[in-house]
């Protein structure tokens, strides 16, 4: 399938710039491959999906998880965080709410009468969330999948000690705390490349890691956050790693969370991983995400279907 990009940067100071990315599938019959600096309306478009990037990746990695909705006619809109790919900078959890707000900004100034819609899992549903909050909802609708919406250091650290009892016991030094850690973030996020220097895509010598820790262990930047107007669609996996650090079930306390920043979330549990691995798992999503963002209703289910 061919795609039409074109990319560039938010520039806000000298030293500081957003690199982003703009893509819709091609034209039946259009031989464009590559830059196309306008991104005519050429063809139907569905609307533009607004997409922030999850820590350690980039915007490419969005164009692969979204490919099947330029089928659909939608439009991808996404960037790199300060530390990632060509943005400048370095990464903290802070710039992450700034990189989001800035490149939503430069968004709804150049969609037009598109409507845009914001979509984000995992860790980017939180600058996504506190974007569209503090720019007064201007987002149609918004999807969140494996969400995290609050980072709880003391959950993460009873996590951790849990696993370490049960993989490590007895067997304290420094060498097997290391790789303890190690492998515990191996099981939260497979396949993602992990150890002392990067994660994932990022570098650590492109990462305030001192202002991470500072970040996680004293702010809350959805504290006190709430879309009133904004529909939410919250697809969840029961087995995701990830989200029983928070909840073990992964059920309704982790939606009556979601639900206190999002009151009107509707939810869809799916079988499967943070990575929604299975195919079965990703096609039901898409599925999901697509009548929701159409305006059908995705059958007589109830609001929630959360089970024990």
């Amino acid at each position: 399938m061919g795609l039409i990009t074109e990319t560039g940067w938010v520039q806000k100071t000298r030293k500081h710039r957003i690199h982003w990315i703009h893509a819709k599938r091609a034209p039946a019959g259009s031989n464009k491959s590559g830059p196309d600096k306008t991104l005519s309306d050429e063809g139907k478009s569905g609307g533009i999906l607004f997409a922030p990037p999850l820590i350690g990746a980039g915007f490419s990695n969005e164009i692969g998880n979204l490919r099947g909705f330029f089928r659909k006619g939608y439009e991808l809109f996404s960037f790199n965080y300060a530390g990632h790919g060509q943005s400048s900078g370095r990464f903290r959890l802070r710039t992450t709410l700034r990189d989001t707000a800035h490149a939503l900004d430069f968004l709804l100034e150049r969609a037009g009468e598109k409507p845009v819609y914001g979509i984000a899992s995992c860790y980017s549903a939180i600058p996504l969330i506190h974007a569209a909050h503090s720019r007064g909802e201007p987002l149609e609708k918004i999807v969140l999948v494996n969400a995290v919406s609050r980072i709880l250091p003391r959950a993460t650290l009873a996590s951790f000690a849990s696993y370490y009892r049960s993989h490590f016991a007895g067997r304290l030094c420094t060498e097997t705390m290391t790789g303890a850690v190690r492998r515990y973030v191996a099981e939260l996020f497979p396949g993602i490349a992990f150890d002392r220097h990067v994660f994932g895509t990022l570098s650590r010598s492109r990462t305030d890691v001192a202002g991470i820790l500072r970040d996680a262990l004293f702010s809350d930047p959805l504290g006190g956050v709430v879309l009133h107007r904004t529909p939410v669609l919250g697809l969840y996996a029961k087995q995701d790693r990830v989200l029983q650090i928070y909840d073990a079930l992964v059920g309704e306390h982790y939606e009556r969370q979601l639900l206190e920043t999002c009151p009107r979330t509707t939810f869809y549990p799916l079988p499967g991983d943070h990575f929604l691995s299975c195919t079965t798992s990703r096609n039901s999503a898409q599925r999901k995400i697509l009548d929701f963002l159409e305006q059908r209703p995705p059958g007589a289910a109830p609001e929630s279907h959360a089970t024990a």
